[in-house]
C-alpha cells in the first residue's frame, strides 16, 4: 500500500514470483464501481488528485523518460474500475512499444525490496 484515504487506494502491481517492475501503480476508489462515470462528485476530485500524487512520486523517486496512465474499461460483470500508472524508464529502447511495461529490458527490483519502493514512494507523495 502506497497511500489510502477515506475514498481512494494507491498500490504497486505485486510481484511476479521473486522480481517486481518497479514503477507500476493502480489508483481505485475504495467503493466498488465499474466506471468513471459512476464515480460520485468527491470521488472523482479523489480519483484525480491520487493520480497526479502518483505521478510525481514516480517522476521523483524513479526518474522515468515518461508515465503513462490508463483505465482500460473493460467491462465484465465484477470489474472494478482501477486507473493504471506506469513508468517507461529512462533509457528504454526506442523499439519497445509504449505499453509494453513487462519489456525485458525494463529494470526489476527484488520481490524482497517492494515494500521499501512502496515506502519511499509514499514518502515522496506531494503534500
Amino acid at each position: 500500500m502506497i497511500h489510502a484515504d477515506d475514498l481512494m487506494m494507491v498500490t504497486h502491481r505485486p510481484a511476479q514470483g521473486e522480481w517486481a517492475r518497479p514503477g507500476y501503480l493502480f489508483v481505485e476508489p475504495r467503493r466498488h464501481v465499474a466506471t468513471l462515470d459512476l464515480l460520485d462528485d468527491a470521488e472523482t476530485v479523489g480519483f484525480a488528485r491520487a493520480v497526479r500524487s502518483s505521478i510525481s512520486a514516480l517522476r521523483r523517486v524513479l526518474e522515468p523518460a515518461h508515465v503513462f496512465t490508463f483505465v482500460a474499461g473493460l467491462s465484465a460483470a465484477g470489474v472494478h474500475l482501477h486507473q493504471h500508472i506506469f513508468t517507461r524508464p529512462s533509457g528504454t529502447a526506442r523499439d519497445v512499444p509504449w505499453h509494453d511495461a513487462d519489456s525485458s529490458a525494463a529494470p526489476r527490483i527484488p520481490a524482497s525490496e517492494l515494500d521499501a519502493l512502496c515506502a519511499e514512494l509514499a514518502a515522496a507523495l506531494p503534500g
